[in-house]
């Protein structure tokens, strides 16, 4: 199967420059030294024994057209980009392999070695060996982008990748609307790398098709950049979801704030982690979720501080409100400190909906149901209450009472 899948990654990367041809060969043959995960095996099997989905991008170093979508793609890889006109020039938007030979130096260095490592896991090591899609954005020193730049990802294939790259002092808001419409196992992986003093208030929900899927959005961050990450995960299907973000330079700083729904008999499972590497860093994490049905939510975060990293800030919240006796819910909060002078804490908790509300609510003449969705949306409002764009904000609120089916 390797030998295989070897030759169909040699024969999609013809007109690929040579650094990233090599890389995806090296990627096929790295696969094979790790022990499969049940997410792995999963996600894998339904791409090898596909041959539709093992059709990789053939389109690698083609000439754009003025609508910036590769040639011969038939548009299944769509990304669209929404800022003012006025800005257009001052930052980049490229189709992930497009950009491979256009700014070659910018993505060798960058893509999967930052942030998510190809080098790190099996599944991450098949995800860059069978790319079919991807965005390159990259945002120059010192630019500011007033307006949202919005990536709406509306995708058939199962294996998209974002490299977002933002310049010391540049300012942007990020907006990810993720929809994988295949109903094959999907790998959504997103890299959002900071550098110095920049500042990025980045925003995700996501629609998937298929039973399955994986999600990663990981970051790395220079030196007094600030991270504020936004996320809304009220998609239907099973998830593992993977948010992570380092801060490597002194004074950088990461909020982490989600709200989700787990229901009918859906596993969504959420690890969230920010490290703490250099000095003076904060990280905060705050999440609701709420279970009902015959679902189940856990939630794994993790706050690591290194040493060396002195005057460190790292917080943690993990709230799950469980709203029958069939669903499963897991708060499992970490700490792991390896410096003295430091500042941390976590708080957890698992909770029934409160009986005397739900009576209250349905002697008031609301159904079971329509309770239900009542207090579940004023346990999520708190955190979505604290997105500050209010346009984005607004249309998550829509997207949650879409997901509770309430009018």
């Amino acid at each position: 199967m390797n030998q295989q899948l070897l030759g169909q990654v040699m024969a999609s990367c013809q007109n690929a420059p040579d650094w990233l041809m090599k890389k995806r060969q090296l990627a096929v043959l790295l696969q094979e030294r790790f022990k499969n995960t049940p997410t792995a095996e999963k996600i894998m099997a339904a791409w090898q024994n596909n041959p539709d989905l093992r059709q990789l991008d053939q389109t690698a170093g083609t000439e754009q057209p003025d609508n910036g979508e590769p040639v011969g793609n038939n548009n299944q890889n769509q990304a669209q980009s929404n800022v003012d006109a006025s800005q257009s020039q001052s930052w980049v938007d490229l189709p992930l392999f497009a950009a491979a030979n256009e700014y070659p130096e910018l993505l060798q260095e960058n893509l999967m070695e930052k942030a998510i490592s190809w080098q790190a896991s099996q599944l991450n090591a098949m995800h860059l060996a069978m790319l079919n899609g991807g965005r390159f954005i990259y945002i120059p020193d010192g630019t500011i982008i007033k307006e949202p730049l919005e990536l709406t990802i509306d995708c058939p294939l199962p294996n998209y990748h974002n490299l977002i790259i933002v310049g010391a002092g540049a300012q942007a808001t990020i907006v990810e609307h993720q929809l994988a419409t295949g109903q094959q196992p999907a790998y959504f992986g997103t890299e959002l790398l900071l550098g110095d003093g920049a500042h990025v208030d980045y925003y995700q929900s996501n629609r998937f098709g298929a039973r399955q899927n994986y999600q990663v959005v990981r970051a790395y961050q220079a030196q007094h950049s600030v991270l504020n990450m936004y996320l809304a995960l009220f998609d239907e299907h099973d998830l593992t979801t993977d948010f992570y973000t380092n801060l490597d330079g002194q004074g950088a700083q990461a909020a982490i704030k989600m709200v989700t729904i787990a229901s009918d008999q859906q596993i969504q499972d959420v690890q969230t982690q920010i490290l703490n590497h250099g000095p003076h860093t904060v990280g905060n994490i705050v999440q609701n979720g709420v279970a009902k049905d015959r679902a189940v939510l856990n939630f794994h975060a993790v706050g690591k501080t290194e040493r060396g990293a002195y005057g460190a800030n790292s917080q943690q919240q993990s709230r799950i409100l469980t709203l029958s006796d069939e669903c499963k819910g897991e708060a499992d909060p970490v700490l792991l400190i390896e410096e003295n002078d430091v500042n941390a804490g976590h708080a957890a908790s698992i909770g029934k909906v409160d009986a005397d509300d739900l009576y209250y609510l349905m002697s008031r003449g609301l159904s079971e149901r329509d309770a239900q969705a009542l207090l579940t949306r004023g346990f999520l409002l708190p955190v979505l209450n604290q997105f500050p764009e209010k346009k984005l904000r607004e249309q998550l609120i829509q997207e949650l009472l879409q997901r509770l089916e309430v009018e």
